[in-house]
């Protein structure tokens, strides 16, 4: 099987595209990763030799490549992600089977031949959320059906988990899943006014967490087969060995290390393995930058030992 990968960026966060690729360099990945990005291209990237402006592929490794993408899109990119997965399959990677979208403050925690056990030619590969109980009665799953139903699309399948929308797995016989992604993308877009942001409004917001939620409901619209790991598989509980997320902000390359610890906050387990996957073959950091970074995780580990926020 023909394994592609893509990613969304813009601003900072190709401090996470770099520690994402790297951690796919350690994990033993041969093929291209596809970043869609909006803005300037990074310094680490268009100063590097290993860098081809003309063809805009950055040789990572012998056999791994980055490949950019620059997008015209005015959406904010949470929306974006079953749009770019198709164009992947349609226009970038025509000869791939299986595409997999991964956030970009995700790293791969697991050597390659155990994280592509998750892909099968025949069902969608996903990761359950941090809050991943979520009733086939809820009421959210009600009103999601509702809203739907007057679009035309209906719930065909009851589901008990909410799905992480970081992380997805489609193979090309289930293309028509990113088409149906995409409309309910653009239907919640309406819904919350073009909202520019990850989330819209508050948590009893009916979609408030945008693109997830659409992709929640769509796993219900849908017949797909699901291969599914639980919430420990992004390090959200402890025991995980896929992948690590840094939810939430700041992201691990702008936290204020001890500043949070004092907080009562000490550093996540997936800050922890972001600097894991810093130091190359893409170097994100100068030796002194990453050295007060270093430095100022262990003396937030240190107080988080001693210290936390109840």
């Amino acid at each position: 099987m023909k394994i592609s990968l893509c990613t969304l960026f813009e601003g900072n966060y190709h401090f996470g595209v770099a520690a994402l690729s790297n951690s796919l360099v350690t994990a033993g990945f041969s093929g291209v990763l596809w970043a869609g990005y909006r803005g300037a291209l990074p310094a680490w990237l268009t100063e590097s030799p290993a860098y081809d402006a003309a063809t805009a592929i950055y040789q990572v490794s012998p056999g791994f490549q980055l490949r950019m993408v620059l997008l015209d899109t005015p959406m904010h990119f949470t929306y974006y992600k079953p749009t770019f997965l198709r164009e992947v399959f349609e226009k970038h990677a025509p000869d791939t089977d299986l595409v997999a979208y991964i956030d970009p403050d995700i790293v791969v925690k697991c050597d390659w031949p155990s994280f592509c056990g998750w892909f099968t030619d025949d069902a969608l590969s996903l990761a359950e959320d941090v809050n991943w109980a979520f009733p086939s009665r809820h009421p959210k799953r009600l009103l999601w059906n509702a809203f739907f139903t007057e679009h035309g699309i209906s719930s065909i399948r009851p589901s008990e988990r909410y799905y992480n929308a970081g992380f997805i797995g489609v193979p090309r016989q289930h293309l028509d899943f990113l088409v149906l992604w995409e409309r309910l993308c653009h239907l919640v877009l309406g819904y919350n006014q073009g909202v520019k942001h990850l989330k819209a409004g508050g948590s009893a917001t009916l979609f408030h967490s945008t693109d997830q939620d659409a992709l929640n409901f769509a796993l219900t619209a849908h017949e797909a087969t699901l291969n599914t790991a639980g919430p420990d598989a992004m390090d959200f509980i402890a025991g995980g060995y896929y992948l690590s997320h840094a939810i939430g902000s700041p992201k691990p390359w702008n936290t204020p290390h001890v500043r949070k610890a004092l907080g009562g906050q000490s550093p996540s387990v997936a800050t922890k393995a972001y600097f894991e996957h810093v130091e190359g073959p893409i170097r994100i950091f100068s030796d002194a930058e990453l050295k007060r970074h270093r430095l100022a995780l262990r003396v937030a580990s240190a107080i988080g030992r001693v210290y936390q926020r109840r």
